[in-house]
């Protein structure tokens, strides 16, 4: 890796490289291994005449004791000739491998500029750590990675179906001749200079940012003094170097209210509030808001505190009554609810919303006032909207009081209409038929189940195909073959309508 520092690597890659090489460092520490003379204690043979269930295998060459038993007759030999097994391969040990890998740990470290954690693990490892050898060791590494190169024709993978191998290679580029005119002429490449490999840094924090900010490295000492809190530096540094972001949270963080206030004034409105709240900063957050004239998300701020009262205050001056009114009422503050509400009353009755200025009425216990604002729509217009609040009383007090009216200014299209709205089918079809309105009064009677009358009402309206229908199913055969034989005649006109409650066409309320 050839990073300046470990912050020089991405998010996914630096959490990947910390968690694998402190998980390798977390292993447990061998125990230390018995030495090779107690070992060969414990492999000797017992002695003659002891008695023992286990069977000992010899762990060295056989010495001249062994040899001589060897050439001794079968008769005359004690015991059987003992087996030897060949010495086993050195193996290294446990702890040898323990040292190697945290030493590796270490290199790793190192790579990556982070010393203090290198220290740790050459320390752990019980290697002596020499300057020298490391660089020798780097130097080497360096020299072994391979260098990147494209991948051969035979390495590539092959081409989809239809590729240009199929079609035909390409010919070379002097047999196809010239290029056409237009074409882009190839330009010459050019060589970027390389850079030059910067000096290791040496010596303490304070000396190492100091080096960083010489070679113009302003950020990267920057983020030295924020790691090791110092704020005010961190914030000449980040601002010198033009991250703006940075220095701002580093201002938070020193409290430099001056500083804050000025580099928040040059950020975007969005990339300061993120920033700030954030650091919890919510007064500045506040006067921010303010000063833009934002209260809306000042009420949020002040509600995310629970100071219900001054959000109420802040949601009207944003002119959102609804919402002032809803804070009000978790405060208990009842003179300002009830103000707040009456004002929302008189802006929906504005808009012509009387159903949801009554609405908020009634949830308010006051339905007579619901009732008398509802009053001034058309009357069925005016009765759905109190069943719809579930004002049955006064929806069936305003269904009397017009058909008494109607009644008295002898309107039978408005009983008619008022009796079918409140479910009355048999009056309502006698209020229809004694308005001359056979066309509305033959479906009642078919609904009522009399299709005799209604097939008469039917053809004397010039409802021609109902009247058959009507005389078939009551079982007059005469009658509906009687209508059949006759030409069709165009329906009689439709005498004009008294005003009835159900002639909404001019209102524009809901």
């Amino acid at each position: 890796m050839r990073v300046k520092s470990i912050e020089d690597l991405d998010l996914n890659t630096r959490g990947k490289l910390i968690t694998t090489l402190l998980r390798v460092t977390r292993q447990p520490k061998p125990a230390p291994e018995a030495p090779p003379e107690v070992e060969a204690e414990a492999a000797a043979p017992v002695e003659e005449g002891a008695e023992s269930n286990e069977a000992t295998e010899p762990l060295e060459a056989p010495g001249p004791e062994v040899e001589a038993a060897a050439e001794v007759p079968p008769t005359e030999a004690a015991s059987p000739p003992v087996e030897v097994s060949k010495p086993a391969p050195a193996v290294e040990s446990k702890a040898d491998a323990y040292a190697e890998v945290l030493f590796r740990v270490g290199l790793v470290w190192r790579a990556v500029k982070e010393s203090d954690r290198a220290a740790v693990a050459f320390a752990a490892s019980g290697r002596p750590v020499d300057e020298e050898e490391l660089a020798k060791v780097e130097a080497r590494a360096v020299e072994e990675r391979p260098a990147a190169r494209p991948p051969s024709r035979d390495e590539r993978p092959p081409r989809r179906e239809g590729g240009r191998e199929e079609r035909g290679a390409r010919p070379p580029r002097e047999a196809r001749g010239p290029p056409r005119e237009g074409a882009r002429e190839e330009r010459p490449r050019r060589e970027r200079p390389e850079r030059e490999a910067l000096p290791e840094l040496t010596g303490t924090w304070q000396e190492q940012a100091a080096q960083l900010e010489q070679r113009g490295r302003t950020r990267d000492a920057g983020r030295l003094y924020e790691r090791n809190g110092g704020f005010a530096d961190a914030l000449r540094l980040y601002e010198a170097g033009g991250d703006v972001k940075s220095a701002l949270r580093n201002a938070l963080a020193g409290n430099d209210q001056d500083a804050v206030r000025r580099l928040a004034g040059t950020l975007k409105p969005e990339e300061a509030e993120a920033t700030l709240e954030k650091a919890g900063a919510y007064e500045l957050l506040m006067e921010g808001y303010v000063q833009r004239g934002q209260f809306d998300q000042v009420a949020r701020l002040y509600e995310r505190a629970r100071q219900f009262d001054q959000a109420a205050l802040a949601w009207e001056r944003a002119g959102k009554i609804p919402q002032a009114r809803r804070a009000f009422e978790r405060v208990h503050d009842h003179k300002n609810t009830e103000r707040l509400r009456k004002l929302e009353v008189e802006k929906l009755i504005e808009r012509g919303d009387r159903l949801g200025a009554a609405t908020l009425l009634a949830q308010s216990n006051q339905k007579a006032e619901a009732a008398e604002l509802l009053k001034s729509l058309p009357g069925p217009k005016a009765y759905r909207f109190l069943q719809k609040l579930d004002m049955k009383d006064e929806a069936k007090a305003l269904a009397d009081a017009e058909l008494l009216k109607a009644e008295e200014e002898k309107k039978p299209s408005a009983k008619a209409r008022w009796l079918e709205i409140l479910g009355d089918v048999r009056g309502a079809a006698e209020a229809w038929e004694s308005a001359e309105r056979g066309d509305k009064a033959f479906p009642l009677y078919a609904q009522l189940g009399e299709p005799a009358r209604a097939a008469v009402l039917a053809e004397a309206a010039g409802h021609r195909e109902k009247a058959i229908e009507l005389y078939t199913k009551a079982g007059d055969e005469a009658s509906a073959a009687r209508i059949a034989a006759l030409p069709p005649e165009p329906p009689k006109a439709i005498p004009a309508p008294e005003e009835a409650p159900g002639d909404e066409g001019s209102s524009a309320e809901q």
